[in-house]
C-alpha cells in the first residue's frame, strides 16, 4: 500500500493504521482537527515515519534495530509514537504524556491495535527516573533548548533526539546553541517541502566520550 509519494507500506500493518485512523474518528476527546483520510495518512502518518524512510531508502537497511529503545514527548493522539511502533513491531516505545485523558485514548488505542511493544507513561519526561532511550521523539511539544533539558536524564551513551519542526527551527537551534555546543551534540536537518512541509532535526550525542 501507498501512503504518499515515494512510501510503501506493507499490507500486514495497514489494517493497523486503518484501525487507528477509525479510533481517531470515533474519539470523544479532540485529539486532531484533520478528519478527511488521505489529509490524515499524509499529515499524521506519512510524516511520522518519512524521515526515516529516508534513510532506510539511502542505506537499504531497517532504521531500528530490535534491542532499540524509543520514547516518544507529549504523544498526544499518537503521533508519531504509536505510527512509529506499527510500522517497526520490533522496536521498543513509549509514550510519554502529561494528560491523563490522552493517556486513556492512547491505552484504549494499544489495547484495540493489539500492540506488544508499547506502553505508557502518564507524566512529563523530566519527571521520569531509572529508565534510558538511545531514541527519542518530539512533534510540536516544546522549544529545541527546553527538549534537551528535559531529556537529559534520560538518554543513553549514545542517542538520537528526532524532532519534528516547523519554519522557526533555525530560531530554536540559535537559541540552544550554547547547550549545543557545550554538550558537544551534532545536529542534522532533513527538510521536506512535498506532500507536506517539515523540518526533521537529529541531534545526536554519546555522553560516554
Amino acid at each position: 500500500m501507498i501512503v504518499g509519494k515515494d512510501l510503501y507500506i506493507s499490507e500486514g500493518i495497514v489494517d493497523k493504521l486503518e484501525l487507528f485512523y477509525e479510533l481517531h474518528k470515533s474519539a470523544t476527546l479532540n485529539l486532531t482537527n484533520i478528519k478527511d483520510r488521505d489529509q490524515f495518512y499524509c499529515k499524521h502518518y506519512l510524516d511520522s515515519v518519512y524521515y526515516f524512510h529516508l534513510l532506510e531508502v539511502e542505506r537499504s537497511v531497517r532504521y531500528f534495530k530490535a534491542s532499540d529503545k524509543l520514547a516518544d514527548i507529549g504523544s498526544g493522539g499518537g503521533f508519531p509514537g504509536i505510527v512509529i511502533a506499527i510500522c517497526y513491531p520490533e522496536l521498543k516505545v513509549t509514550l510519554i504524556e502529561s494528560i491523563r485523558k490522552k493517556c486513556d485514548f492512547l491505552n484504549e488505542a494499544i489495547t484495540e491495535l493489539g500492540l506488544q511493544n508499547v506502553t505508557v507513561i502518564n507524566d512529563r519526561v523530566e519527571n521520569i527516573k531509572g529508565k534510558k532511550f538511545n531514541y527519542i521523539t518530539a512533534r510540536g511539544v516544546a522549544k529545541v533548548d527546553k527538549v534537551l533539558s528535559h531529556t537529559e536524564k534520560v538518554l543513553s551513551n549514545k542517542f538520537k533526539i528526532i524532532l519534528y519542526k516547523g519554519e522557526m527551527l533555525e530560531d530554536e537551534l540559535k537559541e540552544a546553541s550554547a547547550t549545543i555546543s557545550y554538550r558537544g551534540l551534532n545536529i542534522e536537518v532533513t527538510r521536506v517541502e512535498e506532500m507536506f512541509k517539515r523540518s526533521y532535526c537529529v541531534i545526536s550525542g554519546d555522553i560516554s566520550k
